[in-house]
């Protein structure tokens, strides 16, 4: 059963014979205190469900504060959070399984191949050469839709939020962010 507003309860806690709680003054200063306590209990809910990114709602800028994310312009609530919760899943690494894993956390499924420059006794005639310095070079498959759209939903978005957005430059700025400072990656999209 949903509590009553302050106001109403203050109103019972009036002693029953001193004072007259439909007198206009007393109403006046109940709905304001009431007001105050409705507000401060509405903030403690609101810190309360702040404590995981999971019901942040209103505080979850202060979640990408501490995690370091800066969210696209425009980005949807729903990417936002999923953004907080692959920085808080990352645990350190730099294998291929560990990115491969916190792909699939942000739900996408991807390869990593690190080619490797042609070698005499290696490799054959007809096989690709690179530059020196490739093996200091990621490729990074997606695999699925270039573009991952995210739907507004009831409880999940905001007001105001497009009722669907495309793209999550999110999986690319993770991976950057978490390789070898001295390697470079990039990513291609496939179907």
């Amino acid at each position: 059963m949903p509590q009553p507003p302050y106001q109403e309860l203050l109103a019972r806690l009036l002693p029953p014979a001193s004072y007259r709680p439909d007198g206009p003054r007393l109403q006046a200063e109940l709905a304001s205190e009431g007001a105050a306590l409705d507000r401060a209990q509405s903030s403690a809910r609101q810190l309360a469900g702040a404590v995981t990114p999971l019901q942040a709602e209103a505080l979850l800028p202060d979640w990408e504060r501490v995690c370091g994310l800066t969210p696209p312009p425009g980005a949807p609530y729903q990417q936002r959070q999923q953004a907080v919760l692959a920085k808080l899943a990352e645990t350190g690494g730099l294998s291929i399984p560990y990115f491969t894993r916190l792909a699939a956390g942000m739900g996408y499924k991807i390869q990593i191949a690190e080619p490797q420059p042609f070698r005499a006794g290696v490799n054959r005639a007809g096989q690709q050469l690179w530059s020196e310095d490739i093996p200091w070079v990621w490729q990074v498959t997606v695999f699925g839709s270039k573009v991952r759209p995210y739907q507004f939903r009831a409880g999940q978005s905001l007001a105001g939020e497009r009722l669907t957005a495309f793209g999550d430059p999110r999986l690319e700025e993770m991976i950057q962010d978490l390789k070898p400072a001295h390697t470079f990656v990039y990513f291609a999209y496939r179907p």
